[in-house]
C-alpha cells in the first residue's frame, strides 16, 4: 500500500543529509522542499443507501420495447465475426500452401505473386503460424497493379475491421498497399487505410482499425490494392517493395460489467440499443470529460482515480428509454510526469550548454507536466544562494504554488530550476539549471553532443547532398525569452567538394523562415548564399566553419527556423554535408524537405523516438532587456516599478530605465502636460527627465505614458499625477531646514545611515539638488 506523511519524508531527507557528501547534500536539499504529499485516496465507489455501488445495470425500458443499453469499443467487449489469419494448411497438388477464399488479380504478367509464408507475426499473437505475403517486380518497366479480394462478410451494429501490415516506409516510394472495402463488389469503394500514412521508422508491423459503422447490417469485402509509389506520377503502379499481412478481423460489441483504464487514456463508447431506432441520445459521465454527450457513439477519458457511473437516454421520437450503468468504469490514476516548457530551449555554445536566458527581464516558465498534476512548485535559486545559505538544509527563499510562473532573474550566470508536479498518486520533478547572460554564442546541442556527419548509404550524405529528393534542410530556433538581436551567425560542414563546373557554381543559400506548427512556413529574409567552391575554401581554412554575413540588423522574437537550400544533387564527384548532432531519442530540432513536404528528422533514418538530432548552426544573439529599474541596497540594478507618482504642483522627476542594447530614442509623452526632456545617454541605466504641468483644479489625478525605444522593443512608464501624492520635501518647511537631508527621486526621506549607489534629491539650507551617490 502507498502511504507517505511529510514527516517521515523529512525524517528520511533528514537521513540523507547527515551521511551524503558535500555535493549530496545540496542535491538532497534541493529536492527536500518539493517531496512533501498527501496520502494517496483510496479507489472510491460511489455509495446508495449506504451500500457500495459495485457494477450494477439499473434499466427503464419503454412500452414500445424500446431499450437502452451500452458497451464499449475494447477488446475485451470484442466479438468475432470474421477472421483471417492465413495460418490454414491447405496445399495444391504439387504441396505448396494455397491461400483460399480470396479471389487474386497478380497484375499484367502476373509479377504480383500473394503467398503464405511464415514471419515474425507470432510476437503479436503466439499462435501464429503464416502470415499472407505480397511481393512484386523488381523492375521498374515490370510495375503493376494487382489485388486480393475477400468473400462477403457481414457487417455488425457497431462493427470494425481490425489488421496488421507489416511494412518499411521507404517502399512507399516505389509501391503502396492499401486496404479497400466495398459494399457493392466495388463498384465503388471506400480506401480505409495506405501505407503512405507511415512515414517514419523502420520495417514493422502497422496495427490497423477502421469503423465499420456505415456499413451496419450490409455485406462488404475486404481488398487490398498493390498500388503505384508516391513517386509515380503517371499512375502505372507498384515495384520494388513487399508487404505481410495478417491477424484480419471483423469484430462488433458485446455488453460488459465494467471498463478498466488509466487517467487520460480514451474510452471508445458503442450504443447497443435494442427495439427500435433512437434519434436522440443523451449521455451523462459524471467525472468525465466531456460530461456529457449528444453523440451516439462518444469518446471520453478522466483525470482522477475512482469508479464511475454512466447513463445513456434515448428516445425514438415517441418513447424514451434509460440505462444507467453503476460504476461501469474503474479509473486508475497514476503519479503525474513533470515537465517544463522554458522560456527558451537554445543552449549556449559553450559547456555546460544550458538554455540562455535573459537577465532582469519577466520571462515565463509553463507546466509541461503530463498525467493530470493537481499541485505545482517553483523554486529558483543560484549558487551564490546554496553557498550563503547558513541552515542545515537549504531551504529557498521563494516558492512558488502556480501552475505557470513568471520569474525575474536578477543575477548572472547559473541558476536552478526545481519544478515539482504531483497528485494523489504521487509526484515526480524536473531538476534543471538555465544560464543567465545578456548575449552569445547558441546552438541546440545538447550537453552530451558531439559534432559529427552520418553517412548513411550511397545514395544519401546525412545531411546534406543525397539522391533521395531531399532538397533542402532546416534547423528550428526556438522563441527567445525576450525578443533578440541576431548579431553573427555560423554554420557548421563537414563536407564540401565538386570537380563539375556548374556543381562549383551552385549557389547553396541561408535564409529565415517562419514556423506554422512547428514546421519551416514561410521565407522571412535571405541571410546569404556561398558557391560550392566557397564552402569547399571554408573546409579548408576555416574548418568547415562558414560565417554567415549579415544585410542588416535582424530583430527575433518567435520561432524561426534557418533553412539550408540549394545543395547539389549527388554525385561521383560532389560531396556536401553539414555537421550534427549523433542521433538521439529526445530534442530534435533538424528537418528536411522530402519530396517537397517538410517533416523532422524523428523515426525516418531511424525508428522512431530514435533519429533525433540538431544541425550545426550557431546563431550569436544579443537579448533585448528594456526595463523600469532600481537600485538595490548592493547598488545593482533590478527592475523598478513601470508608474512614478509625482505631486500636484508643476515639477520634474527622473524615470530610470534599464537598457542593455541602450536607450535608442525618447518616443516622446501622450500628453501635453508631461514631457521627456533632453536625449539618451550613453550608459545601460539612462535617467529619463520630466517635467509636469501642476494638475488642475477639481482634478484628483492623471495619467500620461512616457514611452522610450531601444530599436528592438518598446517601453512605456507611466507617470501618475496625484492630489493625494504629498512628498517628504513639501511637508518639511524650507525654513525650519538646517541639515542635511536626502530623499529619493519618488520624495520618500531616507535615513542616515548607508545609502546604495544612484540618484538622489539633496535638500540643505533650503536648497534643493540632484546628487548621484557612489
Amino acid at each position: 500500500m502507498k502511504f507517505y506523511t511529510k514527516t517521515i519524508l523529512f525524517s528520511c531527507f533528514a537521513v540523507l543529509a547527515l551521511t551524503a557528501t558535500a555535493d549530496n547534500v545540496i542535491k538532497v536539499a534541493r529536492v527536500q522542499k518539493t517531496t512533501t504529499q498527501k496520502a494517496p485516496a483510496a479507489m472510491q465507489y460511489q455509495a446508495t443507501e449506504g451500500q457500495l455501488n459495485l457494477p450494477r445495470t439499473i434499466l427503464r425500458a419503454a412500452a414500445n420495447g424500446l431499450t437502452a443499453d451500452f458497451s464499449v469499443q475494447d477488446s475485451a467487449a470484442y466479438v468475432t465475426v470474421w477472421s483471417e489469419n492465413f495460418d490454414s494448411d491447405d496445399r495444391d497438388a504439387k504441396g505448396n500452401l494455397k491461400l483460399t477464399g480470396w479471389t487474386l488479380d497478380q497484375g499484367e504478367g502476373s509479377v504480383v505473386t500473394f503467398t503464405k509464408e511464415k514471419k515474425d507475426f507470432n510476437t503479436i499473437d503466439p499462435n501464429d503460424v503464416y502470415s499472407l505475403h505480397i511481393d512484386g517486380p523488381y523492375q521498374v518497366f515490370k510495375r503493376t497493379k494487382a489485388s486480393a479480394t475477400s468473400s462477403a462478410i457481414s457487417v455488425p451494429k457497431n462493427g470494425q475491421l481490425h489488421a496488421y501490415v507489416r511494412m518499411a516506409p521507404t517502399w512507399n516510394d516505389y509501391v503502396t498497399l492499401a486496404v479497400q472495402i466495398s459494399a457493392d463488389d466495388f463498384a465503388t469503394t471506400t480506401e480505409i487505410w495506405n501505407s503512405k500514412e507511415v512515414t517514419e521508422g523502420s520495417a514493422r508491423w502497422i496495427p490497423i482499425t477502421a469503423d465499420l459503422a456505415d456499413y451496419a447490417g450490409k455485406q462488404i469485402k475486404i481488398r487490398l490494392y498493390w498500388g503505384p509509389g508516391i513517386n509515380d506520377t503517371f499512375n502505372t503502379g507498384g515495384y520494388m517493395g513487399d508487404f505481410y499481412v495478417d491477424g484480419l478481423t471483423v469484430t462488433g460489441v458485446s455488453t460488459v460489467d465494467q471498463v478498466n483504464v488509466k487517467t487520460g487514456e480514451e474510452i471508445r463508447f458503442a450504443d447497443l440499443t435494442t427495439g427500435g431506432t433512437p434519434t436522440r441520445w443523451e449521455w451523462s459521465f459524471p467525472g468525465g470529460t466531456p460530461a456529457s454527450s449528444n453523440e451516439q457513439n462518444p469518446v471520453v477519458y478522466y483525470t482522477e482515480g475512482g469508479s464511475y457511473d454512466v447513463t445513456l437516454k434515448v428516445s425514438d421520437g415517441t418513447a424514451t428509454a434509460e440505462v444507467t450503468k453503476k460504476a461501469f468504469v474503474s479509473v486508475e490514476a497514476q503519479a503525474p510526469e513533470a515537465g517544463v516548457l522554458f522560456p527558451a530551449d537554445f543552449r549556449t555554445l559553450a559547456q555546460p550548454r544550458m538554455r540562455m536566458i535573459a537577465p532582469l527581464a519577466p520571462v515565463e516558465y509553463k507546466d509541461a507536466s503530463t498525467g493530470y498534476p493537481t499541485e505545482f512548485t517553483w523554486t529558483m535559486y543560484t549558487p551564490y544562494d546554496l553557498a550563503n545559505n547558513t541552515g542545515f538544509m537549504f531551504v529557498p527563499d521563494t516558492v512558488f504554488t502556480t501552475k505557470d510562473v513568471t520569474y525575474r532573474h536578477n543575477a548572472l550566470d547559473k541558476c536552478y530550476v526545481l519544478h515539482t508536479a504531483q497528485n494523489s498518486e504521487g509526484y515526480t520533478f524536473v531538476d534543471d539549471s538555465v544560464q543567465v547572460q545578456f548575449q552569445g554564442m547558441v546552438s541546440n546541442f545538447q550537453p552530451a553532443d558531439s559534432y559529427q556527419t552520418n553517412f548513411v548509404d550511397g545514395d544519401l550524405t546525412l545531411p546534406g547532398a543525397n539522391k533521395m529528393g531531399i532538397t533542402a534542410w532546416a534547423e528550428r530556433i526556438s522563441k527567445p525569452s525576450v525578443p533578440v538581436v541576431l548579431e553573427g551567425m555560423y554554420v557548421g560542414f563537414t563536407k564540401a567538394s565538386a570537380e563539375g563546373l556548374l556543381d562549383q557554381i551552385s549557389s547553396v543559400t541561408f535564409s529565415l523562415y517562419t514556423s506554422e506548427n512547428g514546421l519551416p512556413g514561410k521565407p522571412i529574409e535571405m541571410l546569404d548564399s556561398w558557391m560550392m567552391s566557397e564552402l569547399n575554401y571554408a573546409m579548408n581554412t576555416q574548418s568547415g566553419m562558414v560565417t554567415i554575413e549579415l544585410g542588416r540588423r535582424i530583430i527575433i522574437d518567435q520561432e524561426v527556423f534557418l533553412v539550408i537550400d540549394g545543395i547539389p544533387e549527388k554525385n561521383d564527384s560532389l560531396e556536401c554535408a553539414i555537421g550534427m548532432a549523433p542521433m538521439r531519442t529526445y530534442g530534435n530540432t533538424a528537418f528536411m524537405l522530402n519530396k517537397g513536404k517538410w517533416r523532422p528528422f524523428t523515426g525516418y533514418f531511424q525508428k522512431a523516438p530514435g533519429g533525433q538530432t540538431s544541425l550545426s548552426v550557431f546563431p550569436y544573439f544579443n537579448h533585448s532587456v528594456l526595463i523600469p529599474a532600481k537600485v538595490d541596497e548592493r547598488g545593482g540594478i533590478t527592475m523598478g516599478n513601470d508608474t512614478t507618482l509625482v505631486p500636484a504642483e508643476a515639477s520634474k522627476a527622473d524615470l530610470l530605465v534599464f537598457a542593455n542594447q541602450g536607450v535608442y530614442k525618447y518616443l516622446g509623452s501622450n500628453a501635453d502636460w508631461c514631457r521627456i526632456l533632453g536625449t539618451p545617454g550613453e550608459y545601460t541605466v539612462d535617467s529619463v527627465s520630466v517635467e509636469f504641468d501642476a494638475l488642475p483644479e477639481g482634478m484628483e489625478w492623471r495619467d500620461a505614458i512616457v514611452s522610450v525605444t531601444d530599436s528592438v522593443q518598446t517601453l512605456n512608464l507611466v507617470v501618475r499625477q496625484s492630489r493625494n501624492m504629498h512628498t517628504a520635501i513639501r511637508t518639511i518647511p524650507a525654513a525650519t531646514t538646517t541639515v542635511t537631508e536626502r530623499f529619493d527621486l519618488q520624495g520618500r526621506r531616507l535615513t542616515n545611515g548607508r545609502q546604495p549607489r544612484g540618484i538622489y534629491l539633496e535638500r540643505k539650507n533650503g536648497q534643493v539638488r540632484k546628487i548621484k551617490n557612489l
